[in-house]
């Protein structure tokens, strides 16, 4: 059983204006819903139907086998699942199936583990009780992806990331205009900070820009010993040369690169150093 099942949020949500909702596009997206909660079921499904015409819910699951049994037959745009649906987890849902060809937002009670592993494959994720804004952002990546090639590569990478996620394996997916990059943690160098873009550097000189604020690259990476010495830059610590002392110091890495280090994280820094 969950031990916690936290209340839906207190305020409704703002609808769209009719001016909004007349220029929802044509385009209907068919929606699975893998729930067991039943107010959680009704409080998402009235969202997508008040706010989200776009997205027309065709089966609102409240079991593994019951969503299974319908994806046997049916093939959803976009299915919502939660995360642990007793006694089973949706990612045994997952590993069951032959082929992953819809697009899957989680939503989760259970940030500590969940968020970590999705987060690594790029996947959308909602935290319950879930918030109307965060669930438009959500649909509008999917909107997005849906003009580009996705993916059962990407929630294949994900389930592996869930067994191996800390050996050297492990990839994430990397968004960018085009699709997604696979890249290896263990050959990303350094990740450096442009505003709401963040720039990944490879052992095997790649950069690639990703959409992505460093926070959110430093959360993706949290798993691995990654450090962010700086506002702009989150380092791998694998791939550090030299540590040159000063007020803050400066760090040389792999790559020929060198960063200084904030003062007020110098201290941390040097811990981590020792911990090699």
């Amino acid at each position: 059983m969950k031990t916690s099942n936290p209340g839906l949020p207190a305020g409704g949500f703002k609808p769209r204006s009719r001016r909004e909702l007349s220029n929802v596009r044509e385009m209907k997206y068919s929606v699975l819903i893998l729930e067991d909660d039943k107010r959680q079921q009704k409080y998402l499904s009235d969202l997508l139907r008040a706010d989200f015409p776009d997205f027309e819910i065709i089966k609102i699951a409240s079991t593994v086998g019951e969503a299974r049994t319908f994806l046997d037959k049916e093939t959803p745009d976009l299915s919502f699942m939660d995360v642990i649906i007793p006694p089973d987890t949706s990612f045994d849902l997952l590993h069951s199936l032959p082929a992953i060809p819809f697009e899957i937002i989680f939503t989760t009670s259970f940030e500590e583990y969940a968020v970590k592993a999705f987060r690594l494959a790029a996947i959308d994720y909602l935290v319950k009780p879930i918030d109307p804004g965060e669930l438009g952002t959500a649909l509008e990546k999917f909107r997005k992806k849906k003009s580009v090639a996705r993916s059962d590569a990407q929630i294949r990478n994900l389930l592996s990331n869930l067994v191996i996620r800390q050996s050297d394996h492990s990839k994430i997916a990397l968004p960018t205009l085009t699709g997604f990059i696979f890249v290896a943690v263990k050959d990303i160098v350094r990740c450096e900070s442009d505003n709401t873009y963040t720039t990944f550097f490879t052992h095997d000189k790649r950069k690639i820009i990703v959409s992505k604020t460093l926070k959110e690259c430093e959360q993706m990476l949290s798993e691995y010993r990654f450090f962010r010495v700086h506002n702009s830059h989150l380092i791998n610590m694998e791939f550090i040369t030299e540590y040159i002392k000063g007020e803050g110091g400066i760090v040389k890495m792999s790559d020929g690169s060198q960063i200084d280090v904030s003062r007020r994280r110098k201290e941390e820094f040097l811990l981590q150093l020792k911990r090699n």
